[in-house]
């Protein structure tokens, strides 16, 4: 299968350096995290869409804030998105509730149950598929085997896709001492549709490791991400995240560092 390579839009800010990219041959899509500011219009590119969000607290037994998601689903059937990726999250990132990013669910049936609910409503009212991500863990799971299994059996229940960030899977893995590829196989691999790539680093504690994306992706990470476009049957994209505040030139050289490890999955 012939794989497409994209980016993360956020904002305006970054329009130059994407049509950078974009004219570079460097990228086939944008992935835009909706809700997008006010008269944004990141159509303007030229490039294909992947809808996405973080504003969703798709794990709580509040349900789902009606204006963020309809806010999302008005983006994402403008752009014709083949699906929302949305984040496994007790609270979003929207005005509804949020301590600045997603908050974690506990791992539990009980929130396995209200999830599944969210997310099949989500998928009803958005009328196209959802894709499934998980954030960052920094504490075991307490009433399941962990993370990715909740991940592994709401995606089946609710049936989704999964969107799996390497990076988030790496970092958990480091803060809870677990070998690099575990959890893999808690997810059905045809469920898996896109990648998720960024950088990381250990903080100020030295013991935990956080999402860094004015970092490159590390050698490992890249590593990692090649042996699953060669393995992953159902995988169509793979999006780099970078922080708009850095600088061009490292998002333009991080591209092209994971087309390399792409390889010939990707069209030229």
């Amino acid at each position: 299968m012939v794989m497409k390579l994209g980016a993360r839009w956020d904002d305006p800010v970054q329009d130059d350096r994407i049509g950078t990219a974009r004219d570079a041959g460097l990228i086939d899509y944008i992935e835009v995290n909706y809700p997008i500011p006010y008269n944004a219009d990141p159509g303007v590119l030229g490039l294909p869409i992947l809808a996405h969000t973080s504003s969703n607290p798709t794990c709580s037994a509040l349900g789902i804030n009606a204006a963020v998601a309809k806010r999302v689903k008005d983006g994402a059937d403008r752009a014709d998105s083949p699906w929302i990726g949305e984040h496994l999250s007790w609270l979003g990132s929207s005005s509804s509730g949020s301590l600045g990013y997603q908050i974690n669910p506990l791992f539990t049936p009980e929130f396995e149950a209200v999830t599944v609910d969210n997310v099949r409503r989500l998928r009803d009212f958005y009328g196209r598929p959802v894709a499934l991500e998980l954030g960052p863990i920094y504490l075991p799971a307490t009433g399941c085997d962990s993370e990715m299994h909740f991940l592994g059996h709401v995606a089946e229940r609710a049936d989704t896709a999964v969107i799996l960030d390497v990076a988030h899977w790496q970092i958990t893995n480091r803060n809870l001492d677990r070998p690099p590829d575990y959890g893999l196989d808690a997810i059905a691999p045809a469920r898996i549709v896109e990648l998720h790539v960024a950088g990381m680093r250990c903080g100020s504690d030295s013991r935990f490791w956080h999402d860094a994306h004015d970092l490159p992706p590390s050698e490992e990470v890249l590593e990692i991400t090649a042996g699953l476009v060669a393995d992953l049957p159902a995988l169509e994209a793979v999006t780099f995240e970078h922080n708009p505040a850095a600088p061009a030139a490292d998002f333009l050289r991080c591209l092209e560092r994971i087309n390399g490890a792409m390889g010939n999955a990707r069209a030229a």
